[in-house]
């Protein structure tokens, strides 16, 4: 559940200087088990679907594909992407419950002729130049059809990016993305888009786990330095 205090901040109430707290953890998750715990026999959309080109063949042949995973777990589960070059490589894998369409516009009848439990979108969000704006598009074509968002961002508190600007002086980001995210300001986001939100969950992302464990009882204590931030919503 999102805290009192988050909410009072996210809609304006309060004190002008927001102060969030994330209460400490009693153990610490893997971001694709957040997920998938969430969506367990759900019907998915899956924005982003696809990945960097040269690494599906990898990730597919060791099993590690998040989108075959997710459809595992699922009951139902379509992705969506703009790659159209991964898509394609996608079906000539055999994996076809992949559609290219941009879900700012309308007309889109694989979503709007069912009911979908959940909009995943892991790791996008930082990707887009507006990511107000874009909710919005989204909501304004699609909002009946999908109940509840999960988003997912890379955490601009989380311990391996602190300690990089902290012992080298540098930042170090994927020059795709256009946002560093913190729990509040993803909050922010979500609500100045028009969702109500209804969890905030910190987690680590997969590529983290040695981190995590090196830094295991710190982490507990201390989960909004955690290197993902998980956020449910809906409209």
């Amino acid at each position: 559940m999102i805290e009192k205090e988050i909410q009072d901040g996210i809609i304006g109430e309060g004190p002008l200087q927001a102060e969030i707290k994330i209460k400490p953890v009693e153990r610490l998750k893997l971001r694709p088990n957040v997920i998938f715990d969430i969506v367990y026999n759900q019907k998915v959309l899956h924005l982003g679907c696809t990945d960097h080109l040269s690494l599906i063949d990898d990730k597919v042949k060791s099993g590690t594909y998040f989108h075959q995973q997710l459809s595992r777990v699922s009951s139902e589960c379509l992705g969506i992407d703009i790659n159209r070059a991964s898509i394609e490589h996608l079906y000539n894998l055999g994996i076809k419950n992949i559609i290219e369409r941009d879900i700012t516009q309308p007309g889109i009848s694989q979503i709007t002729n069912e009911v979908w439990d959940y909009l995943l979108m892991a790791e996008v969000l930082e990707h887009i130049d507006n990511p107000v704006s874009f909710l919005k598009e989204i909501a304004i074509h699609y909002k009946d059809s999908i109940r509840n968002l999960i988003v997912t961002v890379p955490n601009a508190f989380g311990f391996i990016h602190m300690l990089q600007a902290m012992n080298n002086g540098v930042e170090s980001i994927n020059k795709d993305h256009r946002y560093w995210f913190t729990p509040y300001t993803l909050c922010k986001v979500a609500h100045q888009a028009g969702l109500v939100l209804d969890d905030l969950i910190m987690c680590i992302y997969e590529g983290s786990a040695d981190m995590a464990i090196q830094f295991h009882d710190q982490l507990l204590i201390k989960p909004i330095l955690l290197d993902t931030i998980v956020l449910v919503a809906h409209w």
